[in-house]
């Protein structure tokens, strides 16, 4: 007569049932989070991807000459960009033009990515108050 099966185990394995019975649930709790992890990681990406954008003003030639009899704006007092956006200014004029902290010498062209939320307040010839205000969220 064969000795009695241990009940716990299986016939064909010696690791008995009740520790098999734990390896499923933990194998699959681990790849969901794997992957709950890597969507969220991809879709990130890819609505920073979209959502980036470039802001350009340009300063046409004769700027600083209308700016002698006339209010010039050429942009807003107050611009609102999204972290990932770039700011361009292009100066096409004759003089130098001061946004904020960026100075634009004649026939230069600045960009300005912005990779973290920020406030930039400044003087600005180009906004109509002589000011201006970059938000950054």
């Amino acid at each position: 007569m064969e000795p009695a099966a241990d009940p716990e185990t299986d016939a064909t394995e010696a690791v008995p049932l009740r520790a098999r019975s734990w390896l499923l649930p933990i194998v699959l709790a681990a790849i969901v989070v794997a992957l709950v992890f890597g969507i969220g990681r991809g879709l990130a990406s890819i609505r920073a991807e979209r959502s980036a954008k470039t802001v350009t003003f340009v300063v046409p030639d004769g700027t600083a000459e209308r700016s002698l009899t006339e209010v010039v704006e050429i942009m807003p007092e107050r611009v609102e960009l999204n972290v990932g956006d770039t700011l361009v200014i292009r100066n096409d004029d004759t003089e130098t033009a001061t946004v904020g902290p960026f100075t634009v010498r004649p026939g230069e062209t600045v960009r300005q990515h912005f990779q973290q939320a920020q406030t930039l307040i400044g003087e600005c010839s180009l906004s109509g108050s002589g000011t201006v205000q970059i938000v950054v969220t």
